[in-house]
């Protein structure tokens, strides 16, 4: 998202669907939210997940459903619910839980006590559908996409004095997943309740904890156990092959051949763990430590946790603690076949290793995300970035010459590292201007201007072009190129257009397409055409598909390239596609990644960049925008910016808003502070764009009168000279030359004869 948008609509269901006596009253959506901080959060939940699909209503449960830690999914997601902890935020990041998917559905229960009668508010904000279920009723569901907020949806409930349940579903559409709930008193006042994952004693008897399992339904928890356990040693087994394959041509740095090495022997250790855990003998948690260590699991607990040491001594004791905890969880087992259990006991029984298997596959992701693959991407920016640039020095007699010194500078960046240009010439103190255009210039050759057509047109028949026209101007004079965004957005429609007969409307979109395009037909390198497509654009009465701006622009024979842009990667795979379809003009797509709601981990990154290359266009990050104090938002910029340049279909990176000063959102989210002083993250850009992702070398040719360095894709200045030989006065000569992916690589200079 550009600029804030409307307030997302949400269903508030019928009165009928509510138990009864308990009726839904809505609560106006306009309302400023009076429960701030991180008051009135519900923070400890079961959950369950993740499940496969995308709808809301599925897995249907009964009216009296009821969840806590250990419980069997053996009917409707083959998994166990497991305690969890919302962060201090007040939101369940879901990503982290599960970051090996991609998409699908997580259920989350607790039981909260109201401590009178009343009508209490509900505050919830979800990345990205959501269902709440009180008591067996549906009081509120919204269907959406979008990134988590606290507090984006409210509805009102009459609760009563007591215990009550509650079951939260929540969608993942890809990209982000997580959820927060909490509870304000009748003046909209955060209200901090009583409420836990497990069951309260007053409702033991009607969760039925103390009642017998039957025999074939504990056998199918064990059995699930065992399908859990199994699954998870398959992953491992599957991981090391993954990591032991290299594309044909891929060429492998020392890092990360030691990274792959280590992450290979890590998954086996782990592995090995857990095979030995469940063959110890089942008084094991009783057995002295020598005759442990005999049994084989304590030996392979400490393998792994040696071998976890190979990428961070955190890791280490993370897998040391998970082995001990695994050595206990695992002897327990037997209660499973040997005694029938109660409810309670059955769930008691399970919980740990259940527990258990989902801590080994996050500590595997961590491995994976945080060791293997920070080494992969680094590679990955070797192999796909850079390109093998020979040179060539010959004498004024075509000779080859040996001993030249030869100084290769890069110059230019084939790679858009852009940022959006919205502050321009906005500060009334010219030096603070000319201090923001210069630290501009510093780290970017792209800039995106504002193209509302809000903000452009007020007034019909009365645009205004100043400052676009100053922009650009600038741009041009600075050699940065320019991208127009966006020329239509649903939020951006100026009122007049919304007033216009709907048979007028049409016609106003295109004129406003074209004429802004021919306008800047010479001087604006990319357009947004349309913002959020989804499946059209509704003004008034009427939808504007994109492929009816995509051909717009196309009559206008624009210079620049056309994109689409959204903050869904799926949404605009298929906007993509069916402007393809309708033989559209299209030359790429552009994804936000607009972090408001917490920095996404790379493993997040990395799929959401997936999820867009899916369109088979050249991918743009657009709208980065990365909050924290400094120093994490420095790393987490450094992190971010590795990921994406490291991915193939990515050509171009935006960040958004230079300097906190006219932040969206009025959020700390500039690179620079709000007096223009630099801050961490812009320090580690500049370090990125500027140091690490940029050639400068010198050296000198060999008899063969060559030089070969590995050059980042882009425009080189080559200056070559036959050093510090008497009869070498004047013998210098200097090339622009363009080192791309594609076309040449080898380039000769010919030195002029000696004066």
């Amino acid at each position: 998202m550009i600029q804030p948008g409307r307030r997302s609509r949400f269903l508030l269901l019928a009165a009928a669907c509510l138990p009864i006596g308990m009726v839904l009253l809505p609560l106006a959506m306009a309302a400023p939210c009076a429960a701030r901080g991180t008051g009135g959060f519900l923070r400890e939940w079961a959950v369950c997940g993740p499940l496969a699909g995308t709808v809301l209503d599925a897995p249907a449960l009964p009216s009296d459903f009821t969840a806590y830690p250990g419980l069997a999914a053996t009917a409707y997601g083959g998994c166990f619910w497991l305690p969890v902890q919302a962060e201090p935020e007040g939101r369940v990041n879901l990503s982290t839980l599960f970051p090996e998917a991609p998409a699908g559905t997580a259920l989350l229960h607790t039981f909260f006590e109201i401590p009178a009668d009343g009508t209490y508010h509900l505050r919830i904000g979800s990345d990205d559908a959501v269902r709440i279920e009180i008591d067996g009723g549906i009081v509120h569901s919204n269907d959406v996409r979008r990134a988590w907020e606290a507090d984006q949806d409210a509805v009102n409930v009459p609760l009563t004095q007591g215990w009550h349940r509650m079951l939260v579903r929540v969608v993942n559409y890809g990209g982000g997943w997580g959820v927060s709930v909490r509870l304000a008193d009748e003046k909209d006042q955060p209200l901090d309740v009583n409420h836990q994952a497990s069951v309260p004693e007053p409702l033991r008897a009607a969760c039925r904890l103390d009642e017998p399992v039957p025999a074939d339904e504990q056998a199918a928890v064990g059995a699930l156990l065992k399908t859990r356990i199994a699954d998870l040693l398959g992953a491992l087994e599957a991981a090391k092959p993954r990591l032991a394959e290299m594309p044909e041509g891929y060429v492998t740095s020392a890092e990360y051949e030691s990274a792959r090495l280590r992450g290979i022997r890590f998954f086996g250790a782990l592995a090995a763990l857990w095979q030995e855990a469940l063959r110890q003998p089942p008084n094991a948690e009783t057995l002295p430590a020598e005759a442990l260590a005999k049994a084989g699991a304590a030996q392979a607990k400490d393998a792994a946790a040696d071998a976890a040491r190979g990428f961070s001594e955190n890791l280490a004791q993370q897998t040391d603690r998970l082995g001990s905890d695994l050595i206990k969880a695992c002897a327990a087992l037997e209660t499973l076949t040997i005694q029938l259990l109660t409810r309670g006991e059955l769930a008691a029984a399970a919980l740990p290793v259940a527990d258990l298997v989902a801590q080994s596959r996050r500590l595997a992701a961590a491995v994976e995300n945080e060791g293997v693959l920070a080494a992969r991407l680094e590679n990955d920016i070797r192999n796909l970035r850079q390109r093998d640039l020979v040179v060539l020095v010959r004498d004024a007699d075509g000779r080859p010459a040996s001993a030249a010194d030869v100084e290769i500078t890069q110059t230019a960046h084939d790679f858009l590292f852009g940022c959006n240009l919205f502050a321009f010439r906005r500060w009334d103190d010219e030096t603070k201007n000319h201090l923001y255009e210069e630290r501009f210039r510093t780290l970017f050759n792209l800039a995106v201007i504002p193209t509302y057509w809000s903000a452009v047109e007020r007034e019909r028949g009365r645009p205004d072009f100043g400052l676009l026209d100053a922009a650009v101007q600038w741009c041009r004079t600075s050699r940065i190129q320019v991208k127009g965004h966006p020329l239509l957005w649903r939020e951006t429609i100026p009122r007049w257009v919304e007033e216009l007969p709907p048979d007028e409307i049409r016609p106003a979109v295109a004129d406003y397409v074209r004429r802004l395009i021919q306008r800047y037909r010479d001087s604006v390198d990319w357009w947004d055409i349309v913002y959020q497509p989804g499946p059209g654009t509704v003004i008034g009465e009427v939808t504007i598909q994109p492929i009816e701006v995509a051909r717009w622009a196309q009559e206008a024979q624009p210079q620049g390239r056309v994109l689409l842009s959204h903050d869904d990667p799926q949404a605009l795979v298929l906007a993509a596609n069916q402007i393809r379809e309708w033989e559209g003009r299209l030359d790429g797509i552009a994804i936000s990644a607009h972090q408001h709601s917490g920095t996404w981990p790379m493993d997040l990154v990395r799929q959401t960049l997936d999820a867009a290359a899916a369109a088979g266009l050249p991918v743009h990050v657009s709208g980065i925008t990365i909050l924290g104090d400094e120093t994490a938002q420095a790393e987490a910029v450094r992190q971010f910016y590795t990921a994406a340049f490291a991915h193939p279909a990515v050509v171009g990176i935006t960040w958004w808003d230079l300097s906190d000063r006219f932040a969206w959102q009025n959020t700390s989210a500039g690179l620079l502070r709000a007096d223009l002083s630099p801050k961490p993250a812009y320090e580690t850009l500049d370090r990125l764009i500027n140091h690490l992702w940029r050639t400068e070398t010198k050296c000198r040719t060999g008899d063969d009168g060559k030089v070969s360095v590995r050059g980042f894709l882009g425009t080189y200045r080559i200056t070559a000279r036959l050093g510090d030989l008497p009869d070498a006065a004047g013998r210098t000569a200097t090339a622009e030359v363009h080192l791309g992916r594609e076309g040449p690589n080898e380039f000769e200079i010919t030195l002029p004869e000696a004066k």
